[in-house]
């Protein structure tokens, strides 16, 4: 079975939930059986160590587009698409609903689509108003015109439920592997950290991350042996990014810019805290990363994170600086073993996500030949 992937920047080492959903799910199925994928990559995004990555039964197709909010996107998946449209795949994959306005080109072939909802988009400060109106266009004709939908988050299906008739669709989580935690420290030594000392932050720098209000309240605490650490980075420098790193720098926030490999886990397995401050999710990998080292946590209460299923005073209300200043107090001062392992395997376990997504591509394999063979006795 031929296999195309449209909607993320690529894997292996690039930041971003799809990014890192896609190099989990698709390496696994690639593994599973006689399935050839192609990932279709952003050039701007590769480097020395991921450019040449080799991957069992999986080919890479990368195309140059500026690295550009409003456009970046659109014109990848413009140039995926109609690639796409030529390579005789039986499936189709696209993530999020901006690649998916493309999708109508591929109703040309007999190709199957699969749309993945992330979470949406067009509800995100960063966008004016012509791009909010482009994804949610989007929105429609991905949710209209896919064979089979999956929904990473139980809270999406809802909001799209309220303003669509979906069909054809399945609920499946993002999931998280259980890693084996560093015993090495050298990068915490280099960055001035103390182990279970600090506390972290991970993610992109949006506005949606709500980084901002999280250095405020780790501010009001007054906390002085304790450092805040905050990794990631914007994909490409924003009024609000910079904004951000300027007030971390000011508050003696540590930035580690986007890191992966050993210094994460260094920085995982370490700390005392993880706090997840946004104001929008659909499904977020990276507080499951952190709960998968068994680190205590804070979660802003959005449904997205309720979803999770954590223990009530793990939850702070969404946005109140002070409300989280509280929490952080109270966490820092209690001593407490977490083990998420049973929730983790039981809920967000990528090998049971990669077999049902096979599944999905082998009853929509299995139609379409069947169609086809319909056509041939015609």
């Amino acid at each position: 079975m031929k296999i195309g992937v449209i909607g993320t920047r690529g894997f292996p080492e690039i930041q971003g939930g799809i990014e890192t959903h896609c190099m989990e799910l698709y390496t696994r199925i690639a593994s599973m059986g006689d399935y050839k994928i192609t990932i279709y990559r952003r050039k701007p995004y590769l480097n020395a160590k991921n450019k040449n990555a080799d991957f069992k039964n999986i080919r890479f197709v990368d195309f140059y587009v500026p690295k550009n909010k409003y456009f970046e996107t659109f014109l990848h998946s413009l140039f995926s698409t109609v690639h796409a449209l030529f390579q005789g795949y039986d499936i189709i994959h696209y993530h999020n609903t901006g690649p998916g306005f493309f999708i109508p080109i591929l109703k040309l072939s007999k190709t199957k689509i699969v749309f993945s909802y992330h979470n949406i988009s067009y509800t995100q400060k960063k966008w004016n108003k012509f791009a909010k109106r482009f994804l949610h266009s989007s929105e429609i004709i991905s949710l209209t015109n896919s064979d089979f939908i999956i929904f990473v988050s139980e809270i999406v299906k809802q909001e799209i439920e309220k303003h669509y008739v979906v069909s054809n669709f399945k609920v499946l989580f993002n999931g998280v592997s259980i890693p084996i935690k560093s015993i090495q420290s050298d990068f915490l030594d280099i960055l001035g950290l103390k182990k279970q000392k600090y506390i972290i932050g991970v993610g992109r720098f949006l506005e949606e991350k709500g980084f901002d209000y999280l250095i405020r309240a780790f501010k009001k605490t007054n906390i002085r042996d304790y450092k805040l650490v905050l990794v990631g980075d914007s994909d490409y420098p924003t009024n609000y990014s910079k904004k951000l790193k300027s007030f971390a720098k000011e508050n003696d926030v540590i930035l580690t810019g986007y890191i992966k490999g050993d210094q994460l886990n260094q920085i995982f397995s370490f700390a005392k805290l993880f706090i997840i401050s946004s104001f929008e999710e659909g499904l977020p990998i990276s507080l499951l990363e952190a709960m998968s080292y068994n680190i205590d946590v804070l979660a802003s209460n959005i449904p997205a994170n309720l979803q999770v299923g954590l223990n009530h005073d793990d939850y702070f209300r969404v946005g109140d600086e002070n409300d989280l200043a509280e929490n952080i107090v109270q966490k820092i001062s209690t001593d407490i073993e977490r083990d998420y392992r049973e929730i983790l395997v039981r809920k967000f376990n990528w090998d049971n996500i990669a077999l049902e997504t096979v599944n999905i591509y082998k009853n929509l394999f299995t139609d379409r030949e069947t169609a086809a063979g319909k056509n041939r006795l015609k």
